[in-house]
């Protein structure tokens, strides 16, 4: 079969993109050709490993152009009706005709369509007018309606209809199965077949009605989904069979159209709640936003809608309300459930300056809280996107299986015709046993349409994904990524900071040379800005002992340093303390002293000259030696990298038991070690919370940021740790490996299966109710494989699941025998 292909890349096209006499796939190969030119392209062609999709995606492809009157905008639309991949591939090439919409991305997970679009051009309802002309339901996405029930009990109610009407045919099909109806007198007979085709009307076509539209869909806009070919299985047997009864003959495959429909519906069903479990967390996390919220202005307090919360704004929660958006408390206190957030049942206790985090409930006292992000911003917001983004994303395994779904169906239709062609033709050579007819070549080829079905390959990605994303929710681990499950699965090697991460990041003033209020005033004034830790530990001491702070100007952080500003009109500065700085002889053996010791030196320098040392302890996190050696357990290379003086570093890392580990680190040279380690061919995980971690988390192949760190970090990660520990690090990266494992398997099952199946079928080795039994196991498989990520155990229903086979095996030999 004959493929296109992009001219630049040589990837097969999905939606073709032409440009001076090329074809394209996609605007980036279009752009970066005109860009390089043939020649160039051609010299790019000939080297060894160049990859053309990371090539393509640097290049920031020109979008499709809009007017200076355009209003671009995303709409999100919730989708009923789609039963497997095929159908989101129709509802995408369908939207992305539409005048005005430059992209269209379909979830089939969760039933979801993004869509890039010019609301000048093109407005909402437009968009699920025609999802709705296709035969799905469609409307804008509302937080408040994402379970989709009333379209799941839709669903349930048609297979529990049609089961129990199959049941009933399958009874009254006894005698067409033993060759006794054309021995039957005549009105017994016609009763039979019109009791029989009465019986099958409503399955066929109220049952599968959701196929049937399908099918209507796909033929009218020339692309072939799954539901063509369960329309022409089911169709085919049941027209067969009422041509039959009509005008006579010896065989009715009214159970066959049927059983089959009731198989599908079964698979819809189980497929639907697989999705519904898995997206569990999508779901939780939308309904824990907060619509409306209670703001302090002008000496009393007034509601207004959550998304309208400024910055900086002042908002009450009284105890009971959960809290609208992230921001630090600023009078009050409180205990706060932050289950969502953390996985600790616990409360945890809040007062003036703690961080808060919409989503979370509070329990006691009533608090203020000053915005410091706002709705659409916060980590639950963020995390509810991420988490959708990861759904759809387009990883290796997602890609490989849509390339396959896009040409299965069209290869299936082939090998139908065939099959009906090769058995009415030389069916007689092809059987000894019986001859063959129409009927005999029309089951072959209903059997080869149902036992293909691709559900198994549509799901086997985008379910062990919803379903690694909610086993790390039970860690306290949040996707900032769409491609973070992907990107830990590679991991070998794990770097981490050392303050903040592997310590508690609780520093306290241990000791001071001199001890001067003044100089306690100045260096505390200017530390007041700063998020570090070491800047906290200074000024809660100064507070301490109730020294007033001035006023800072040209306040300049110096990642991995330390921090500078003008104070009383001193240029003031407290930067760490190396063991080569030229410092006073005042000072010299003191600093020589703190810097052997285990603690963290930092100077204070008035106006270009050092006045005084002053030195920080920190405590070591109590977890962090289990989960050090979890991670060596597991087979990661552990490093800890920080910035911190020669002598605290080797103290910490012998303590945990850590055998590579550097010290005096700049954030450049952190992240420059990352990509040493890269080029040396390790998958490198960086796990840190400072601003002086964040080239580092963005050189990684996996950024982990601690979410009690800075904005800074946790926006730089790919995954952010919630809880204030590192013990589930390990459990992590093992169930990135575990859902990479779990897509291969689900893959390679789906493969496999059709490799053996379509064969058998076309063969005469499996009859259409069976191919459907075979497609419901199919997909089953891949259901519950993928459920096993959250810890699903099949082997619990493997005995109820032998005793139905066996008692359905056990009907079928009794009705081949006439008993």
């Amino acid at each position: 079969m004959a493929v296109l292909t992009c001219y630049l890349c040589e990837q097969p096209v999905v939606t073709p993109v032409p440009g001076d006499d090329h074809i394209f796939c996609c605007h980036g190969c279009r752009e970066l050709w005109r860009i390089l030119g043939d020649e160039e392209i051609a010299e790019l062609k000939s080297r060894p490993g160049l990859n053309w999709q990371n090539l393509r995606n640097s290049l920031s492809p020109e979008s499709p152009k809009l007017s200076m009157t355009a209003d671009p905008r995303t709409v999100t639309l919730d989708i009923d009706g789609m039963w497997c991949a095929s159908c989101s591939i129709l509802v995408e090439h369908v939207l992305t005709q539409l005048p005005g919409v430059v992209a269209a991305q379909i979830d089939f997970a969760t039933s979801t369509a993004q869509v890039a679009v010019d609301a000048a051009t093109t407005t909402p309802a437009e968009l699920t007018q025609t999802i709705t002309d296709l035969g799905y339901g469609a409307k804008e996405h509302n937080v408040e309606d994402i379970d989709g029930t009333d379209r799941d009990l839709s669903l349930l109610r048609r297979f529990g209809v049609s089961a129990v009407l199959a049941i009933f045919v399958m009874m009254f099909s006894v005698p067409v199965w033993s060759g006794y109806l054309p021995h039957l007198p005549g009105g017994l007979k016609d009763v039979l077949a019109y009791g029989l085709w009465a019986l099958a009307t409503p399955v066929v076509f109220w049952g599968g009605w959701p196929f049937l539209r399908g099918a209507w869909s796909s033929l009218r806009h020339g692309v072939p989904t799954m539901d063509l070919l369960i329309a022409i299985g089911a169709l085919s047997a049941y027209g067969y069979s009422a041509y039959t009864a009509v005008f006579g003959g010896r065989y009715l495959y009214f159970d066959t159209s049927t059983m089959l429909i009731s198989f599908l519906l079964l698979s819809r069903n189980l497929e639907v709640g697989t999705r519904n479990r898995a997206a569990g967390v999508v779901r939780m996390l939308s309904q824990l936003s907060v619509k409306e919220a209670t703001i302090w202005e002008d000496g009393r307090e007034r509601k207004i809608p959550a998304e309208q919360l400024m910055i900086g704004q002042n908002v009450v929660i009284r105890p009971g309300e959960r809290i609208p958006v992230d921001g630090i408390i600023v009078a009050g206190d409180s205990s706060l459930d932050e289950s969502f957030l953390t996985g600790e049942s616990l409360p945890a206790d809040k007062g003036a300056g703690d961080m808060v985090y919409a989503g979370t409930i509070n329990h006691s006292g009533r608090i203020v809280a000053e915005v410091r992000r706002v709705a659409a911003d916060t980590i639950l917001a963020q995390t509810a996107r991420f988490v959708r983004a990861a759904q759809g994303a387009q990883g290796q395994w997602r890609r490989l299986a849509d390339r396959v779904l896009r040409i299965f169906v069209p290869f299936v239709l082939v090998v139908g015709v065939i099959t009906f062609v090769s058995w009415f033709v030389w069916g007689e050579s092809m059987s000894h046993s019986y001859p063959t007819t129409l009927s005999t070549a029309l089951l072959r080829t209903i059997a080869v349409f149902v036992i293909a079905c691709p559900c198994a390959l549509s799901v086997a990605t985008p379910l062990a994904v919803l379903a690694g994303a909610q086993r790390l929710g039970r860690y306290g681990m949040l996707l900032r990524s769409d491609d973070a499950l992907e990107r830990s699965a590679r991991i070998d090697t794990v770097l981490l900071d050392k303050t903040g991460t592997l310590t508690l990041g609780q520093m306290a003033v241990a000791e001071m040379c001199p001890r001067s209020i003044d100089l306690i005033q100045l260096a505390a004034s200017v530390e007041l800005a700063s998020e570090h830790p070491i800047a906290q530990a200074l000024v809660r001491w100064s507070e301490a002992q109730q020294i007033p702070l001035l006023t800072v100007e040209n306040f300049q952080s110096l990642p991995g340093f330390g921090v500078q500003g003008v104070v009383n009109n001193h240029r003031v500065s407290v930067i760490a303390l190396r063991s080569n700085d030229a410092i006073p002889d005042s000072l010299k053996n003191d600093a020589d002293r703190l810097i052997g010791s285990d603690r963290t030196v930092a100077q204070i320098v008035i106006d270009n000259v050092t006045q005084g040392i002053i030195a920080f302890s920190d405590q070591i996190r109590p977890e962090a030696k289990q989960a050090i050696a979890a991670l060596r357990d597991h087979g990661f290379a552990v490093w800890m990298i920080t910035g911190d003086n020669h002598g605290t570093a080797q103290m910490v890392a012998e303590h945990l038991g850590i055998d590579h580990w550097e010290s005096q680190k700049s954030p450049v040279d952190k992240a420059s070690i990352v990509e040493h380690l890269q080029q040396a061919g390790h998958h490198v995980a960086f796990v840190g919370d400072g601003v002086n971690d964040a080239p580092a988390l963005v050189q990684a192949d996996l950024g982990i940021a601690m979410g009690t760190g800075s904005d800074i970090a946790v926006e730089a990660g790919h995954l952010t740790l919630t809880r204030p520990n590192v013990i589930n690090l390990a459990d992590t990266l093992t169930t990135g490996r575990h859902v990479a494992e779990i897509i291969k398997q689900n893959l390679w099952w789906a493969l496999l299966y059709n490799l053996v199946a379509l064969p058998a079928a076309a063969f005469g080795l499996a009859y259409p109710f069976v191919a459907a039994l075979a497609m419901l196991l199919s997909s089953a498989f891949v259901l519950g494989n993928s459920l096993r990520i959250l810890g699903f155990s099949p082997t619990r229903y493997v005995k109820g699941v032998a005793m139905v086979v066996s008692t359905i095996g056990a009907l079928a030999v009794l009705a081949y025998l006439g008993l």
